[in-house]
């Protein structure tokens, strides 16, 4: 049982509930990529390279197992794993999963469980990309009946650096049409009211684009950002598109009108030559769904309240601590470090509302390997309190790419850099998990859930080239 402060008895019974999903009754083991290699030969020695190396290899023991936790690894793409989307459908006990990479293409996985047997499978889709796919999206968790009662489709929406945006049949992965669009599709979100609207941003010209997917029509596109937009999405009522961008925005649109709402300044420099821009995005935080959170490339993150159009916390994420590399002595990697990526929140997320006793509980994570966690209800002098400060012991430089609450227990989900997915327990401040199997970073990670269970059902994708699914039980 994870360890917390004041967790009570129900908790407890939460923590210690059994395994739905699928059981890991075993690890599967994956050899190690090492040795010891060849030694050099001279010229008299060439003629024997053949009995050389075959005695070598006789003598040579075997490499040392790699411990791997994932539950199933799939290898179809030929380049880095960029991006990741995840569904897990309760009824039929499947998870889906999403992938798109440096290859230019995107696959769709699937794993079900039958009398406790694991099947998988790969579908390709269709659509033939001329660059890195960046992102994905499933409307599955927001579907509702259109007016004749009919449900809307399940749909795979598949965004990529070409400007392509193909909504896919979820089901079958039949390819059903390619919407025009913006250049370099940094990201793609559904609307929370139907899964029917669809927000697109574009990295490299700033605008985000609204459309109805039923008729494949472009509603409003966003113009106002002065550099590529990172990070967006709708506010959880429907009614507010926000956006967050290179320039050191984040911007609040009415859906209806295509005009901007408010605009948050939040970085000195934003948009500057060399400045510092805004890279990821968490909405719905608040008793009333309505703050906003911005990580920015100055270690800084930024709680705004959408409606209020008021700055409620600025999150002092890195470390002043570390700004001695600049010192006379630090050498220029360090300066580089310490003035550079090294500051720099690359994700930020909300504890959910739902979950007992973190009310204003939120989460910023970056590439200094630190996840923190702050308390906006208890701030003073412009910022919050921070809780919790968590390292890694093994790795304590190893970077955060992707953070994610769990949907019910006080627990945050995190991936590295080293390919490592962290579990920590934000009321101990403490590792509850770690799953290992990746041999490289970790891009992107997708993480669902069991309905009636605490199970957590990790998606990853990595510079390895692989997809991997993973699960954590409390």
């Amino acid at each position: 049982m994870v360890a917390s402060h004041d967790g009570g008895s129900a908790e407890e019974e939460a923590y210690g509930e059994a395994p739905t999903f699928i059981d890991l009754d075993s690890a599967v083991e994956v050899p190690d990529v090492g040795g010891d290699g060849d030694a050099a030969m001279d010229d008299e020695a060439m003629a024997d390279v053949a009995e050389e190396k075959a005695a070598s290899l006789q003598s040579t023991p075997p490499p040392a197992a790699v411990e791997d936790h994932s539950k199933a690894t799939f290898d179809s793409h030929a380049d880095a794993v960029y991006a990741v989307a995840s569904h897990y459908d309760a009824a039929a006990h499947t998870l889906s999963i999403a992938s798109g990479g440096g290859d230019d293409r995107a696959f769709l996985h699937r794993i079900a469980t039958t009398n406790g047997e694991l099947k998988k499978d790969t579908l390709p889709l269709a659509h033939a990309h001329t660059d890195s796919v960046s992102c994905l999206a499933f409307n599955t968790p927001y579907i509702t009946s259109d007016v004749s009662g009919q449900p809307q489709p399940n749909l795979l929406a598949v965004g990529a650096y070409d400007g392509a945006i193909v909504l896919y049949d979820a089901n079958s992965g039949a390819k059903l049409h390619a919407l025009e669009g913006p250049s370099d599709v940094e990201f793609l979100s559904f609307h929370p009211k139907g899964g029917t609207v669809l927000l697109a941003g574009s990295i490299a010209d700033g605008t985000v684009w609204m459309y109805h997917t039923p008729s494949k029509s472009c509603l409003q596109v966003f113009v106002g950002h002065e550099g590529g937009v990172t990070a967006g999405g709708f506010t959880p009522d429907g009614k507010s598109v926000v956006s967050a961008g290179q320039d050191g925005t984040c911007r609040v649109w009415a859906p209806k009108t295509g005009m901007s709402r408010h605009v948050f300044r939040l970085m000195e420099r934003g948009g500057g030559e060399g400045g510092p821009g805004l890279t990821c995005l968490a909405l719905g935080g608040g008793p009333d769904g309505k703050l906003a959170m911005c990580g920015g490339e100055d270690g800084n993150a930024f709680v705004v309240h959408v409606s209020g159009k008021k700055v409620v916390a600025t999150l002092p994420h890195f470390e002043e601590s570390k700004k001695a590399a600049t010192a006379s002595n630090a050498t220029e990697d360090e300066m580089d470090d310490a003035e550079g990526e090294a500051r720099s929140i690359e994700s930020v997320g909300f504890c959910p509302q739902s979950t007992p006793g973190t009310a204003g509980w939120c989460a910023t994570a970056g590439v200094d390997g630190l996840l923190k966690i702050w308390n906006l209800n208890v701030a003073s002098g412009g910022t919050a309190q921070l809780r919790q400060r968590c390292v890694r012991e093994d790795r304590p430089k190893a970077g955060i790419t992707r953070l994610r609450w769990h949907h019910s227990l006080p627990l945050v989900v995190c991936s590295y850099t080293d390919g490592m997915v962290g579990v920590w327990d934000a009321r101990a401040g403490t590792l509850a998990g770690s799953l290992m199997g990746h041999g490289d970073m970790i891009n992107d990670m997708s993480v669902s859930f069991v309905e009636g269970s605490a199970a957590a059902v990790v998606a990853t994708g990595s510079d390895d080239r692989t997809v991997k699914m993973f699960e954590f039980h409390p």
